[in-house]
């Protein structure tokens, strides 16, 4: 049974050890490159050398727990397209800034709301109501954008 492994930037098969894929470019982790030398044979944590082909009969086993010892070294974390202090901007007007973070149903839920606070707005419960939905629509969308 051959095992493949991929680039972590493009998801390209590597079919050499060189120390940057031949798609991409991109250098590859220190972990991958001591996955490919075990897997040309060479001892595990040496620099593999560049155009060494891989081996199909290394034990998968093997393989896969140096890979995922390697990925808990090397994982970087995933930065999100997201601004929160955008969203928050967006959400002065109730709902908008979770329409921004792509939670479409509680965006137009929080915009109802708002259109609701608004018509009973003369009432005391009215002003309660509003001050309380804006507050958590501002505090919700800047969470969320934060964490995505």
């Amino acid at each position: 049974m051959a095992i493949h492994m991929y680039c972590p930037h493009c998801h390209e098969r590597l079919e050499d050890t060189g120390h940057h894929c031949a798609r991409c470019g991109m250098a590859l982790p220190p972990g991958v490159l001591s996955i490919l030398s075990a897997a040309a044979g060479g001892t595990v944590g040496a620099a593999p050398h560049a155009g060494a082909p891989l081996a199909s009969g290394t034990p998968a086993q093997t393989l896969e727990t140096l890979y995922h010892a390697a990925e808990r070294r090397t994982a970087t974390p995933q930065h999100s397209t997201l601004r929160p202090w955008l969203a928050a901007t967006l959400s002065l007007l109730c709902g908008l800034g979770q329409l921004y973070n792509g939670q479409i149903v509680k965006g137009v839920v929080l915009l109802s709301g708002a259109v609701v606070a608004v018509c009973v707005w003369p009432f005391l419960l009215g002003k309660i109501a509003a001050g309380i939905l804006w507050l958590y629509a501002i505090s919700d969308a800047y969470l969320v954008a934060r964490n995505a």
